[in-house]
């Protein structure tokens, strides 16, 4: 399964703003029409959502894309994910046998206020406790299970349990934050339920994310760059090239900027360059830029698959965009072709 990390933009039931997940990257539409003549009319790009298995009560839910921030792998680099704090969401007590009618629990019934949440600071570890209600039937075993996979994670049978025994714990602290199901199972498939979320253990402000270090092979992008860069004339702020083609070229350039300016928009530095630059025009130019370098590493992979000769990369950039400049082409070329070959 391939997983997405978010971090929520404002709080949710009982998550703080800044909560991380790990969910499955699938996107769903939240209110699908039945009525497929509806989905080919409408654009539906505002209702796509993340599932979140647990909402905080025990319950999936959907998270619409605007109203969460996908975390950078960098921002977990160093931690120890297993240190975040569990979180009892949903306890509940059922039959598996779908005819069951009876209104008697052999094994008893499990109510939240008897699980709890033990620290063990010094240890930093976590324990769940449960304080079983009076039963006829012993339990027979504890079985964890993971929500967002879908999979069993362990299994404990009870060999030495009995009638005089009345608290079982559970060790959660070796676990990675996500979304479990701790099942204590008695005879006639009989369970307890006890729904829990091992929590991340720190929040991410969505505007707020920090870049990534340089990499070393960034860094050696970085310098076969600086290989080809151009020298420029020194311009003052009132300076303005002649004609589209021009700013277009000085918009893609700051686009392939790297260190601090690495991947950032170019709309506010275009407009000190150019001070009367429209927003507009300033981010048409930023677009078209991304455009570009998109479509210039999309080939320089094609190449690099067999499929296109290098030869090739030229003819089909300057094809669709003649403006483009040699020293923006080369550039490009020489970064897409690395990041291919990488």
């Amino acid at each position: 399964m391939k997983t997405v990390r978010i971090a929520l933009k404002s709080p949710l039931y009982h998550y703080a703003a800044g909560s991380v997940f790990e969910l499955s990257d699938e996107v769903v539409i939240e209110d699908w029409p039945e009525d497929e003549r509806l989905r080919d009319r409408q654009n539906f790009s505002s209702k796509q959502a993340y599932i979140l298995p647990d909402d905080g009560r025990g319950n999936p839910i959907a998270l619409l894309l605007n109203n969460v921030a996908i975390c950078p792998e960098h921002l977990f680099e160093g931690t120890d994910l297993r240190l975040g704090a569990p979180k009892i969401t949903q306890v509940q007590t059922r039959c598996e046998h779908t005819d069951f009618s009876e209104e008697k629990f052999p094994c008893g019934k499990l109510t939240s206020d008897m699980v709890s949440l033990k620290e063990i600071p010094a240890q930093k570890r976590w324990q769940i406790i449960i304080n079983l209600p009076p039963f006829e039937e012993v339990a027979e075993k504890m079985v964890l299970y993971d929500v967002l996979r879908k999979e069993q994670v362990m299994e404990y049978v009870l060999r030495n349990y009995s009638r005089t025994d009345t608290v079982l714990d559970w060790d959660v602290s070796d676990l990675n934050p996500g979304f479990y199901t701790l099942q204590i199972c008695f005879p006639g498939a009989w369970v307890h339920y006890i729904r829990f979320v091992k929590q991340f253990p720190m929040l991410i402000d969505p505007d707020n994310m920090p870049p990534a270090p340089e990499k070393p092979w960034q860094k050696m992008a970085r310098a076969i760059l600086e290989t080809f860069k151009d020298e420029q004339a020194p311009q003052t702020p009132d300076a303005k090239p002649e004609g589209a083609d021009d700013l277009r070229n000085v918009a893609l350039e700051l686009c392939l900027e790297w260190g601090e300016m690495f991947n950032k928009p170019t709309q506010e530095r275009m407009k000190a360059k150019y001070p009367k630059l429209g927003d507009e025009e300033a981010d048409e130019l930023d677009r078209q830029a991304r455009e570009v370098r998109s479509f210039v590493y999309g080939l320089c992979e094609e190449e690099c698959e067999g499929k296109i000769l290098e030869s090739d990369i030229h003819f089909q950039a300057k094809r669709k965009y003649p403006w483009l400049s040699a020293a923006n082409f080369n550039r490009l070329k020489n970064v897409g072709m690395y990041y291919a070959r990488r």
